[in-house]
């Protein structure tokens, strides 16, 4: 396609596939999470911590949670949630309206039940829309890096708090819920901008069990994580809270993005020392720490419910670059990464906050705060080992294969799972060393053209267009 020929492409769809602004849909889905929940005026004149919100906000993270796992177990390795325009539009308006009409319902004193039907609704489109997101980055081979990712992600959501906070009256419930259509309007620019390449080419089930069994251990500690940082963000009393109760909140998601864009200035300098591996480890320590201020002294209860909070949002962020990453290496189907990572953290928040509320609300059980707080950091500081000893098991996955037995391995394990013939096999292990077609036939001693034939069967079995790609799958990277 020549110059005059190729579509112009408007300020949107530069910005959907930009190196680096093809996240800010992904950060305004986030934006659109933290603004209406943790920024005060997105409810005029109601109390943050009111219980309509409170519960409300359970039964939003419930849903997201619920509809991450549905996306996992309906999709698995072979289905999509493609993103059709359509369906775009469908949820993210959908997100929109529900945004607003649960700010209605709690503002005019509508009934519970509209509460749970407008915020249950915000929930499942929250999830609907991130599952989707990962299948457009997964399509556009998106890098999952912190050098890329952060900079975008925090830069955005500081400046989405500030104006939430900032904009007057019934203007910050109106802003908040743009930002679902604002992402929406995104995935679906990143969709019509340029070519798609089509999803990474999973690798053979025998391949992939390594990384299935990483992927299991990573979800769980960030889902014991979510769930010990909002109970110690719940269970610090609300007096002695920094900068008042409701401006806490907001603060402490502000902290959050303000230390994945410092992480992002120091992988700048060192990137070497601020891979998404090594960050999980610190992270986990930081709970320890703010568990051990919760027991040591009511002065450290603010400061405790700071870390605690940051953290959890942080933990959000890297647990999708690390699936994302492992999708681009054929490890795990998109849907499935993206559905895994959002339940794991969204319903780890979920049962933090209501068991916290529970000893809050149940006469006699507050006595069990402390005990299961000290339980919680015995459980995390437990859980630092086997997640020190992943961080090798995780660079280990997303290197290419380092000698010929392992070449060798994937190529077995990849004959056996599309039914290869024999010869068919031999033509693979031969293009995965460097051969030529031409090559190959000298070396097999049959004609090219027999070669040639035994190649488009290989592409065809394996889903597979070209030379490259062939490579590229064998080498798991996409």
């Amino acid at each position: 396609m020549t110059m005059a020929q190729q579509p112009t492409r408007n300020w949107v769809e530069v910005v959907a596939n930009g190196s680096r602004l093809k996240y800010l849909g992904l950060t305004l889905l986030l934006a659109w999470h933290y603004c209406l929940w943790f920024v005060p005026d997105t409810f005029p004149d109601v109390f943050l911590l009111d219980d309509r919100i409170t519960y409300s906000w359970l039964v939003a993270l419930a849903c997201t949670g619920v509809v991450g796992f549905g996306c996992v177990f309906a999709l698995g390795r072979k289905r999509h949630l493609t993103p059709s325009p359509a369906l775009v539009w469908a949820v993210s308006a959908a997100g929109a309206l529900a945004s607003m009409g649960f700010v209605f319902a709690i503002t005019l004193e509508w009934p519970w039940l509209a509460d749970y039907a407008f915020s249950g609704a915000v929930g499942a489109c929250s999830g609907l829309l991130w599952v989707m997101w990962g299948e457009r980055l997964a399509a556009q081979r998106a890098k999952f890096t912190i050098g890329r990712i952060a900079p975008t992600y925090g830069g955005f959501l500081l400046l989405a708090l500030v104006l939430a906070y900032v904009i007057p009256g019934w203007g910050c419930p109106v802003f908040v819920a743009l930002l679902p259509l604002g992402s929406g309007l995104l995935l679906w620019a990143a969709g019509r901008g340029r070519a798609q390449q089509g999803y990474p080419h999973l690798l053979p089930r025998a391949t992939a069990k390594a990384g299935t069994f990483s992927i299991l251990i990573v979800c769980s500690i960030s889902f014991v994580a979510s769930l010990v940082s909002y109970f110690a963000v719940a269970i610090v009393p609300w007096e002695t809270l920094w900068g008042g109760t409701e401006l806490s909140f907001t603060i402490g998601i502000a902290l959050g993005a303000a230390a994945i864009v410092g992480v992002a200035a120091l992988v700048h300098f060192w990137p070497e020392h601020f891979t998404v591996f090594r960050m999980f480890p610190w992270l986990l320590f930081l709970n320890v720490v703010a568990c051990a201020l919760i027991l040591l002294t009511v002065n450290g209860d603010g400061l405790a419910f700071m870390i605690a909070l940051g953290v959890s949002s942080v933990f959000e962020i890297l647990l999708m670059m690390y699936m994302g990453s492992l999708t681009l290496r054929g490890y795990t189907a998109p849907g499935v990464a993206f559905g895994l990572s959002t339940g794991s953290i969204r319903l780890g928040i979920c049962l933090g906050n209501s068991l916290s509320l529970v000893y809050e609300r149940v006469p006699g059980l507050y006595d069990l705060a402390m005990p299961t707080t000290m339980a919680f950091l015995v459980v995390l500081a437990a859980l630092l080992v086997p997640l020190v000893r992943q961080e090798f098991a995780l660079n280990e996955l997303v290197r290419p294969p380092q000698n010929t037995s392992e070449l060798d391995t994937v190529i077995a394990h990849a004959a056996a799972e599309f039914k290869l013939s024999e010869r068919e096999r031999e033509i693979v292990a031969a293009i995965a060393r460097g051969y030529t077609a031409a090559a190959v036939g000298e070396k097999l001693f049959i004609s090219t053209h027999t070669v040639n034939t035994h190649i488009q069967h290989i592409y065809d079995k394996m889903g597979i267009h070209k030379r490259s790609e062939l490579l590229n799958y064998l080498n798991k990277r996409d």
